[in-house]
């Protein structure tokens, strides 16, 4: 769930051609082929890929998503988990399961798996679509008591920040405006996040991760990055980059976290 894009983001300005070798370009033009039904060459530039990284979340999911389509419901199973072990929350991996379980017919197991990733990401339109197409009413956002609001281009409140959280960068937490339960599912998601594109950004010789926006459609997660400690929040709506950091370094500073 925007992970892909995130490394897309954290790779831009760098040479493409010194770098189409690395696990990050690896995985991006085996998703280009696996969209584009060239499932063969996926499946060997992601196997390439993961030897060089075999703890990418991105590889993982990218072949679970090629043994689906094959068909192949065990080791797309078997790949959904390995993402999960890596990143518990991880939406499309979730999802990708409970897609198999409805398969399966398995009915309860999907809602569960379903809620799971909208506990973590309640803006997340597939997993709604799919909860509702199973006769269930698609839960309301945790901490705010309302569904989330329709039209990605309606009118819309001027938004504002929440899961607002600040941890260690041993994923301890220091601070969050959420509950504690969904303040340590951020904190573990995040760390995933952070390995994986300070991997990335390592074999491209830029460093490790210093601060970074995910969208995920409806929404903008930032993350600011220091040696010792990560702050995050995450702004509703449409919001434009540069003026989306602004604001969450205003938020850390009126909150006093030093990163």
């Amino acid at each position: 769930m925007g992970l892909t894009a995130l490394l897309g983001r954290a790779l831009q300005g760098v040479n493409q051609d010194r770098d189409r070798s690395t696990p990050a370009m690896l995985f991006r033009r085996a998703d280009r082929c696996r969209i584009e039904g060239r499932h063969g060459e996926a499946a060997r530039l992601v196997a390439e890929g993961l030897r060089q990284a075999p703890d990418s979340s991105v590889g993982h999911l990218i072949s679970a998503y090629l043994h689906v389509a094959a068909r192949r419901a065990d080791r797309a199973r078997q790949e959904f988990d390995r993402v999960l072990a890596l990143d518990p929350y991880h939406p499309w991996a979730l999802l990708g399961l409970a897609r198999i379980c409805i398969e399966e017919q398995d009915r309860e197991g999907a809602v569960t798996l379903l809620d799971r990733a909208l506990g973590y990401c309640p803006d997340f339109a597939d997993a709604r679509v799919l909860r509702e197409t199973l006769g269930v009413a698609p839960p309301t956002r945790r901490g705010t008591g309302e569904a989330p609001r329709s039209g990605a281009f309606g009118p819309r409140e001027p938004a504002r920040e929440r899961d607002v959280f600040a941890m260690r960068t041993d994923g301890k937490l220091v601070m969050a405006r959420t509950d504690d339960e969904r303040g340590g599912q951020l904190a573990q998601h995040l760390m995933q996040v952070d390995r994986t594109v300070s991997f990335t950004l390592s074999l491209a010789g830029l460093g490790s991760l210093r601060r970074a926006a995910v969208e995920t459609g409806s929404c903008t997660t930032f993350i600011l990055k220091n040696a010792d400690l990560v702050f995050s929040a995450t702004l509703d709506g449409a919001v434009e980059i540069g003026a989306g950091f602004a604001r969450i370094e205003r938020l850390r500073a009126d909150l006093d976290v030093k990163t």
